[in-house]
């Protein structure tokens, strides 16, 4: 993409000439309306809204690109008139329940009709009866939508399932005589909005319950079943945090209040995301219960104490934070013991022959790596990672790239995903024969060597035209790498291929391990490979279990604050939505060393040695 200089609204604006004059203003801090555009999904121009003029023709922002010295002027009394009507339109007969609707408060119908000023209703015409319906986890009211199809949108562009779509409603034709009174616009997202509703596709029974259509919906329209008149927006307060039940350990928000009188520490009331920058899977966006509700109780402090003065191992998994994981380095120091993960230690080993063979400590791709060309080996797309199913169908469908998945399962909803995903199904166990196929094939200096060991390894024919038509035009390469393969019988010799991969090739690797800070503990963890004598299990079954359900409680996710690593070495940070008032490793710690902290953060001096040592 080129370069352009241009202006808004007087204000000299650089900027990429692919990108819309719409996110270039919002890039820049300049407000233009807009209630159907999502910033990753492609334009509809649904709303209208977004219009401005440049060069004195209409444009609409979402979808007009800019030129070399243009003038984009965003308001105008004809554009400012326009905007009036559409808002005008868009509440007809829109149901005056704002005091108990759950969008109350953040509703962008209410904002807009309010920033534009609609202080009368012009139009009018009978309405047709429009019944709630509930789909899975969420709940729509026909009555409440304005028909902006940023559910259709996102379910399409980002998730890649594309269940919804505008179906008819039945109602009335728009009297002739509003065509010719009110502007072209309007008189359009009206016709539209009084036609439709938003049903179920034909692909409706590949919906996922994830959970985004509610997400982006501006009004009451679309709502999370279980969140349906608990509380009203303005009551909530927001804890940035980060969901833990993946590798992507995706951005989040705990929206808590107090839950009454009996219960003044409150509760988490949902889960929500930015939706303009970080989609959400079901599992993130609705499994947050769980919150321990512990007392401090000395005597069981004590015995977890005599457990640890006997320990010879403490296990622990890939959820703890890389704070917690400081903390046991330390603990494991003093008490001489083993520190044992074995899904951590694996990804370890599989890290180190990575590194020999590309001499970089872990591979270099990044979630906005994804585009170009895309292969996927070693997970499952949707049920391992489904946020990085929604980064590859999103690259797909915006940024026109192309993907091949060589898992061995199908996937119905990956596989119907889009014309330029080609499942290329190798058998389980042959992963390390995929690797050496596409060294093979994208390589063009290997050494004599290493190119004599993998040379019986090639694609057929007709592979060789699937791949060479995908990857036609393309200039970045990704590779995912999933959890299967740093557990596989042959981790050591497909790290190696990896990291060849990475040191000949274009291809950027992206590693998705199998568990949210599975790469954080693999890197600052020292771990042994195997538990010997008594042992301790941190939120694991040992002979002494720490956890919600063990001998001493700890802290539930939501409790937590501290910092974990994900995919591509995004470095999450947890934030604790609910107090929690029995004891951590924080206490644990203190206790066994006679060093009073006050936090996990005061022993993160320990997280930072570690990372700088590798």
């Amino acid at each position: 993409m080129a370069e352009v200089k241009f202006t808004i609204d007087d204000r000299a604006i650089v900027a990429n000439d692919g990108d819309s004059v719409l996110n270039i203003a919002r890039a820049n801090g300049i407000y233009i309306p807009a209630i159907c555009y999502l910033t990753r999904c492609s334009p509809t121009l649904a709303c209208r809204l977004c219009m401005a003029e440049a060069d004195g023709k209409r444009v609409y922002t979402c979808n007009a690109k800019p030129k070399e010295a243009m003038v984009v002027k965003t308001s105008t009394p004809e554009i400012e008139a326009e905007r009036r009507e559409i808002m005008q339109a868009y509440i007809v007969n829109h149901p005056l329940q704002c005091g108990v609707c759950d969008k109350s408060g953040e509703c962008e119908l209410q904002n807009n009709a309010l920033f534009q000023e609609v202080s009368e209703q012009l139009y009018a015409i009978k309405d047709t009866p429009r019944k709630a319906i509930s789909r899975g986890k969420t709940r729509y009211d026909p009555a409440l939508c304005i028909v902006c199809e940023r559910c259709v949108t996102v379910c399409k562009d980002m998730i890649g399932v594309a269940a919804l779509a505008t179906t008819p409603r039945g109602g009335d034709p728009l009297p002739e005589s509003y065509k010719e009174t009110m502007g072209k616009d309007a008189y359009t997202i009206w016709n539209k909005a009084n036609k439709s509703l938003i049903g179920h596709s034909a692909r409706g029974d590949l919906c996922d319950n994830c959970g985004e259509c509610a997400a982006v919906c501006p009004t009451g329209a679309m709502i999370a079943g279980d969140f349906q008149y608990k509380s009203n927006a303005w009551e909530l307060t927001r804890v940035p945090s980060s969901c833990a039940h993946c590798p992507s350990v995706c951005e989040i928000f705990y929206e808590v209040k107090q839950g009454g009188i009996d219960d003044p520490e409150g509760k988490i009331y949902r889960v929500t995301n930015d939706f303009h920058f970080q989609s959400l899977c079901g599992k993130g966006r609705f499994d947050f219960a769980g919150a321990v509700a512990a007392q401090k109780d000395k005597a069981k402090l004590a015995a977890a104490i005599e457990a640890f003065k006997r320990a010879k191992t403490i296990i622990f998994t890939s959820k703890a934070t890389n704070e917690e994981i400081a903390i046991l380095n330390r603990l494991k120091q003093r008490l001489k013991a083993r520190l044992v993960n074995d899904d951590a230690f694996k990804l370890a080993n599989f890290l180190s022959a990575f590194e020999a063979a590309s001499g970089k400590k872990t591979p270099s791709g990044e979630r906005k790596n994804i585009e170009g060309l895309i292969l996927s080996l070693g997970l499952n797309l949707s049920a391992d990672n489904a946020n990085l199913r929604y980064a590859v169908n999103n690259a797909l469908v915006i940024k026109k790239s192309a993907a091949i998945d060589f898992h061995h399962l199908s996937d119905p909803v990956t596989d119907a995903m889009h014309k330029n995903f080609a499942p290329m199904r190798a058998k389980e166990g042959e992963e390390e024969i995929v690797i050496a196929k596409v060294l093979n094939h994208f390589a063009s200096d290997l050494p004599a060597e290493i190119k004599k060991r993998i040379a019986k390894n090639v694609f057929s024919d007709a592979e060789i035209e699937q791949i060479n038509k995908l990857s036609e035009g393309k200039t970045t390469f990704a590779f995912i790498a999933g959890g299967e393969l740093y557990t596989h019988k042959e981790a050591e010799n497909i790290a190696k291929l990896l990291g060849l991969l990475e040191k000949y090739t274009k291809f950027k690797v992206i590693l998705s391990p199998k568990y949210a800070n599975s790469l954080g503990a693999a890197l600052y963890a020292r771990l042994d490979e195997k538990a010997d004598g008594f042992t301790i299990g941190f939120e694991t079954k040992g002979d002494f279990t720490l956890g919600a359900d063990g001998d001493l409680a700890m802290p539930h996710i939501t409790q937590k604050e501290g910092t974990m690593i994900g995919v591509g070495k995004h470095l999450a940070v947890l934030g604790a939505a609910l107090d929690y008032a029995g004891y951590d490793l924080v206490d644990i710690y203190s206790e066994l060393t006679g060093n009073a902290v006050e936090s996990v953060t005061e022993l993160s001096n320990d997280f930072g040695e570690i990372a700088r040592k590798g």
